[in-house]
């Protein structure tokens, strides 16, 4: 299994590797990365389209998604936050679903250049949740990391809708697909987990659409299905008191043994366990 309920702030110096260069990164599955350029720029690949990223800008990449690091120069400077899905959650209800943030939907332009102003506050808050992370006591006790992280994808995506479309070229046919069903999924997934159903929606067989999204992101639409239905299993432990068996009934699950099986297959642990592991 993947490691989980994963955070790490480095400075960019630290995490760009000349060792590197030219190599194709996959990201894992789980993996959001945020790259900020506060000096000095650098050339990457991500997907099938190259990109010179200035200072003072950000570069995103989503779950799934392929990078080439092609060049950067000795001035670079910055910090790259990486965290996962499981990170992400909080004991709050309604957040905003990553998949929704404009900057990670893979048919969307994955770097922003900031203005100064923008720049500071991005600064402000990745210095924020490094010194909260570093600072924390004990595993649990890190609500104002995740609060920082939410606030600064919430802050980038007000920065990111005030910039004029990008006159790149068009996402490839695939990545507008992923992305399409990516966002169907979150829509339906409490009531919809065939792969032909969101086939349906999108007017294109089954096969057709499974091989888009494991070419786009290493993940078969199946997975990604069931991906969604664990994290709001895991959403539903960490951050309300029913029960697993009300867990299972909210979840259309004929019944909370499967349900059970369901999740320590997909996850490697039970419910109940991962509910004392994450208690807050």
């Amino acid at each position: 299994m993947e490691k989980a309920n994963f955070l790490n702030i480095t400075p960019l110096s630290d995490h760009l590797d000349e060792a590197n260069i030219d190599k194709e990164v996959v990201n894992d599955r789980n993996l959001y990365k945020i790259v900020l350029v506060s000096a000095g720029s650098l050339c990457i690949k991500i997907g099938d389209q190259k990109y010179l990223v200035k200072a003072s800008s950000l570069y995103f990449i989503a779950p799934g998604q392929v990078s080439q690091l092609l060049e950067f120069d000795a001035a670079i400077d910055g910090y790259c936050i990486s965290f996962d899905i499981d990170y992400f959650l909080l004991c709050l209800k309604n957040q905003v679903q990553l998949c929704f943030y404009p900057y990670f939907q893979l048919d969307k332009y994955p770097i922003l250049q900031l203005t100064k102003t923008q720049h500071k506050k991005v600064v402000e808050l990745a210095q924020g949740i490094k010194i909260e992370y570093e600072n924390r006591s004990t595993l649990n006790d890190d609500l104002l990391t995740k609060l920082y992280l939410n606030i600064l994808l919430i802050e980038i995506e007000r920065f990111y809708k005030l910039k004029p479309g990008s006159k790149s070229s068009e996402p490839s046919r695939k990545r507008l697909v992923t992305s399409k069903f990516k966002q169907l999924v979150e829509k339906n997934f409490m009531t919809v987990r065939k792969v032909s159903s969101y086939a349906g929606m999108l007017s294109m067989a089954p096969n057709y659409l499974n091989d888009m999204v494991k070419e786009t992101t290493g993940q078969s639409a199946s997975e990604i299905i069931q991906d969604r239905v664990i994290l709001e299993a895991k959403a539903q432990l960490v951050q309300t008191e029913l029960t697993v068996n009300e867990i299972a009934y909210e979840l259309q699950f004929n019944d909370s043994s499967y349900f059970c099986r369901f999740f320590r297959k997909q996850t490697g642990i039970s419910p109940q366990g991962f509910r004392r592991t994450n208690h807050f």
